[in-house]
């Protein structure tokens, strides 16, 4: 009996201890919200395993205060610091350790990733427009980040990370001061983005990325070639505008390559270059200004071709060797004159003819079945001249509109 007595004394002096543990808890817990919302103007989201917290306090400088807090309440897993005026460092961004999402948006103040060596479940890291940043360092032994974005970091002149076997994503659009960059570590990458990144006059290690599908690299006009590019066997997204090749037979060896995007590139006069992409689908080539021919184009071409602001084509023969396309926009070729071989493009739904001022006479759309609409707006085709055409699609439309 005693015994028994003792046992649920001990007993009730458990339950009572846990109790009052989880009152303290709660009551704990109910503190640090009220402070991350009092002091930090903090926004909390608990929904199931997602715990969102955002902050965009100007008196949010660092992260160590800001973290405690958050530990307190739970176990972030994404963190949004979006427009934090005075952000500096990341420095105990550490103890989060359960982040798997940080973004720091529009940042301006800060220079630092301090805080995220190591750390061991992130998987996205985006600090886009974040101008001041300028000390990566820290963005190593990651093991689970996929995505890196420094889009608009335009203080970066160096891309010191490391230790990252998962990355499949890295954008460094805009970070125009980038001087160098060597993704030879980086095996895993399918998205490459280094468009606006005028200073770069290299990419090292782009043979190495076999499983590559989309690489932008346009205006980025100091690039001295893409050497490796051939290599990319999967690729299937390729932008070059503005980047001076001198020549196209690595670009031409890409067995999966189905949009290719160039443009102010003095070399190309004709499309033969490029006529062994087979699989290739959308072309947009934009104010190359020796394009003379549409010779060469891809016969699989099909769902887009783009050639615009050319002013020495004067003529579409050849484009009849893309039978299936159904986008074909030629805005802005001025001295464009004879545009017949349209008539044998039995699968076009969409033609532009804007600002074509030398065109007068296209008769040669009224047979087309599919044709939808052509845009005629700044050609030299008068309304009237489209008025009498014995239409095989009874839908089609003229629009003589004018768009800037």
């Amino acid at each position: 009996m005693k015994q028994a007595a003792r046992v649920s004394v001990v007993l009730t002096a458990i339950l009572a201890v846990v109790v009052i543990l989880v009152l303290w808890k709660r009551n704990d817990r109910a503190q640090a919200i009220a402070a991350l919302e009092t002091r930090f103007g903090a926004d909390l989201s608990i929904n199931g395993g997602e715990f969102y917290l955002g902050c965009s306090s100007p008196e949010l400088v660092d992260l160590v205060e800001f973290a405690g807090l958050a530990k307190r309440v739970g176990n972030p897993t994404i963190l949004d610091l979006t427009g934090a005026p005075a952000l500096r460092s990341l420095a105990g961004v550490e103890r989060l350790d359960s982040l798997v999402s940080l973004v720091a948006i529009d940042c301006p103040a800060l220079v630092s990733t301090e805080g995220l060596s190591g750390h061991p479940a992130l998987g996205e890291i985006v600090f886009t427009d974040s101008a001041g940043l300028s000390d990566v360092s820290a963005i190593r032994g990651l093991s689970k980040l996929k995505t890196l974005d420094f889009s608009g970091c335009v203080a970066l002149r160096s891309l010191e990370i490391a230790d990252l076997p998962a990355l499949e994503n890295l954008y460094l659009s805009r970070c125009r001061d980038l001087g160098a960059l060597d993704v030879g570590a980086f095996g895993g990458l399918r998205q490459l983005y280094a468009d606006g990144c005028a200073a770069l006059r290299g990419i090292a290690g782009l043979e190495g990325l076999a499983n590559l599908t989309d690489l932008d690299v346009s205006n980025a006009t100091g690039l001295d070639g893409l050497p490796g590019v051939e290599r990319l066997g999967e690729l299937v997204v390729l932008d070059i505008r503005n980047v001076d090749l001198g020549d196209f037979s690595s670009i031409a060896a890409l067995p999966k390559l189905r949009v290719l995007r160039m443009g102010g590139q003095d070399i190309v006069e004709t499309l033969e270059p490029l006529s062994s992409l087979s699989s290739l689908r959308e072309l947009h080539l934009e104010a190359c200004p020796n394009l003379r021919s549409l010779r060469g184009i891809p016969s699989g071409l099909s769902q887009y071709a783009g050639f615009t602001h050319c002013p020495k084509l004067v003529s579409l023969e050849g484009v009849e060797a893309a039978p299936a396309l159904e986008q074909l926009d030629l805005t802005g070729c001025a001295n464009l004159v004879d545009i017949a071989p349209v008539a044998k493009l039995g699968g076009l739904v969409q033609l532009s003819l804007v600002k074509c001022r030398a065109v007068t006479d296209v008769s040669a759309v009224a047979k087309l079945p599919k044709l939808v609409i052509a845009m005629l707006g700044g050609s030299g085709v008068p309304p009237a001249a489209v008025e009498g055409l014995e239409l095989a699609n009874e839908e089609l439309i003229f629009d003589f509109a004018v768009s800037e």
